[in-house]
């Protein structure tokens, strides 16, 4: 005789103090919101939740749970686990990569990736001392978290073979949960013609966003007489401030072409998708490669990497190339811009390839997981 499923509610924890900050944050936002949508059976804790996430939840299986803390660390290790007991949960949802390893309370685990064994200076070009004890931290963290969990959550195949391989976790232990893009915020919409082809790309002082090599793209572009516009997001001025871009935009000769503007709020970041004629993101390491999927809900064509997880993301709706080779990636944005067909071909392609990518589909996934755990727990 089959044994039916439990229908006691689960007590879930989770930390939500990340919610809608980069990328790890559109994660947990969005999966918590997807979670509480489908989930009609379980009961939530989000611990130190934001104002603009708790506004978008009315459930009374949801609790928010304000903790403070001014250490983030000892926060993770000491205090979110003790408090979990005494309100009595069954376990705990790390979302960012590292969690306590120093209690026996239980917890899933979100690692999105295994990049934190990347050298700091691939990371930032000149840490502060601040950078460098989180960075520290982090490496001793995240492998002991992966290893404590009663299961991982990962965002792409590609980001588990690299846990499986980096960190000697038994495969079983994880799974599998894409990420998806929200359809009612990102979606096409008509612009107007432009004598310039503008050109969106997402920025950080991280090497592995790769400007240096869309400035040497952007250069190629230029000597040939291509009227080009490119816009970079996601960067502050402190943030560029510490890295040598707009000398070396300067250098190129390509200084008065590039627009650096900043952090876009996620209220407005449709219509910057919106007002491009092509996203670049020839990214040398993703764990996932959200922002493609989200250029694609746009309607704007994509030229993205031929390696780790970009190609899992885009499928065949974009065109893939290699993220060292400036010649590369110029030949395949000049491509888009000299014809209309493939340009309309690689939209329809994008438009189509979002819809296998939804954040109920992950949430899914999530109380799969949550499941599995509750065998383990009880």
């Amino acid at each position: 005789m089959l044994k039916k499923p439990n229908a006691k509610p689960l007590r879930i924890g989770v930390d939500a103090r990340l919610a809608f900050r980069r990328g790890v944050g559109t994660y947990t936002a969005n999966l918590l919101l997807a979670l509480t949508k489908i989930d009609r059976k379980n009961l939530y804790y989000l611990f130190n939740a934001p104002e603009n996430l708790r506004s978008g939840i009315r459930d009374a299986r949801v609790h928010f749970v304000d903790l403070p803390f001014t250490n983030a660390a000892y926060y993770e290790q000491v205090l979110l686990p003790r408090e979990a007991r005494k309100i009595g949960l069954d376990f705990l949802h790390y979302v960012d990569n590292s969690a306590s390893v120093w209690t026996d309370f239980p917890f899933v685990l979100t690692l999105h990736d295994t990049m934190y064994q990347r050298p700091l200076r691939q990371v930032r070009p000149h840490p502060t001392l601040r950078q460098r004890l989180i960075h520290a931290y982090k490496q001793w963290a995240i492998p002991s978290s992966a290893r404590k969990a009663r299961a991982i959550l990962t965002v792409s195949k590609h980001s588990k073979e690299q846990i499986v391989e980096k960190i000697g976790v038994d495969p079983s232990k994880i799974q599998v949960t894409p990420e998806g893009v929200d359809l009612d915020r990102f979606k096409k919409t008509v612009r107007k013609a432009s004598l310039l082809f503008r050109i969106l790309v997402h920025g950080a002082a991280d090497e592995r966003k790769n400007l240096s090599n869309v400035l040497k793209t952007i250069k190629l572009l230029a000597d040939q007489g291509k009227k080009i516009r490119l816009a970079v997001i996601g960067m502050d001025e402190a943030e560029l401030k510490c890295t040598d871009y707009l000398g070396e935009a300067a250098s190129l000769g390509v200084g008065h072409l590039v627009d650096w503007a900043g952090n876009v709020p996620g209220e407005t970041l449709r219509r910057v998708y919106s007002e491009s004629d092509l996203f670049l993101y020839p990214s040398r390491w993703e764990g996932f490669g959200l922002p493609v999927l989200e250029a694609f809900a746009c309607g704007v064509p994509v030229v993205t990497s031929n390696s780790t997880s970009l190609p899992e993301v885009a499928g065949d709706a974009a065109l893939l190339v290699d993220p060292e080779d400036p010649a590369a990636i110029e030949g395949a944005v000049r491509q888009l811009m000299e014809k209309p067909l493939l340009r309309k071909r690689c939209i329809q392609k994008g438009l189509k390839r979002v819809g296998k990518f939804t954040w109920e589909r992950t949430a899914q996934l999530t109380l799969g997981v949550y499941e599995q755990v509750r065998a383990g727990i009880e």
